[in-house]
């Protein structure tokens, strides 16, 4: 009778280990608050404003002499100029006529004509007159008006408080866990006899 062994043989599986990692990496946070600034600007008595009045002044002093509304002086002033002038015209014509009897001798009618001259009235003259003569008897003077401006200049006062940047940086975090653990099986296969044969 002959035997038939067959070995048992030995199986074994094995699952390796399994390592996870899972980080975290958080970026950083700026937050800036807005500068506190702060402006005093004086606007009290920037501008002074003067002014002096214009002035009118007219004169209508030839105007009123041509209403004969003159003064005692000037009335006065006048008439001895007009005195002085009607005596010279008399000594002129005096001595013009004593120059033309100095050549009576000569038969040239001398003494008839000096005596028409001295005789006749001066004829008289009449004309349009206008009161006042003319517009420019009144005159006038104006002084304008002056407007003085001063404007002073203040300073801008500008406070300016800067406020630091707040910067956080979180920390980076790596966490290591095992995702799969390792493993070994045994399994023994075969290991029958045949005793049939």
């Amino acid at each position: 009778m002959a035997y038939i062994m067959q070995l048992t043989s030995l199986n074994i599986q094995q699952t390796d280990a399994r390592i996870g990692l899972s980080s975290s990496r958080p970026g950083p946070q700026i937050r800036q608050q807005a500068a506190d600034m702060q402006i005093r600007q004086n606007h009290n008595n920037l501008i002074e404003i003067s002014t002096t009045a214009s002035k009118m002044h007219i004169d209508q002093t030839e105007a009123f002499a041509d209403a004969n509304l003159k003064s005692s002086l000037r009335v006065a002033n006048e008439a001895a100029a007009r005195a002085l002038q009607q005596v010279s015209s008399f000594v002129a014509k005096t001595a013009q006529q004593g120059d033309q009897l100095m050549r009576i001798e000569n038969g040239t009618g001398a003494i008839t004509r000096i005596a028409k001259a001295n005789s006749e009235p001066t004829p008289k003259q009449f004309n349009i007159g206008y009161m006042p003569k003319s517009a420019d008897r009144v005159k006038f003077v104006f002084q304008p008006a002056q407007v003085n401006i001063k404007a002073r200049t203040n300073e801008t006062d500008i406070i300016v408080n800067r406020r630091a940047p707040q910067i956080e940086m979180p920390k980076w975090q790596s966490d290591v866990y095992i995702k799969q653990k390792n493993q070994i099986s045994f399994e023994a296969v075969g290991g029958t006899v045949n005793r049939g044969l």
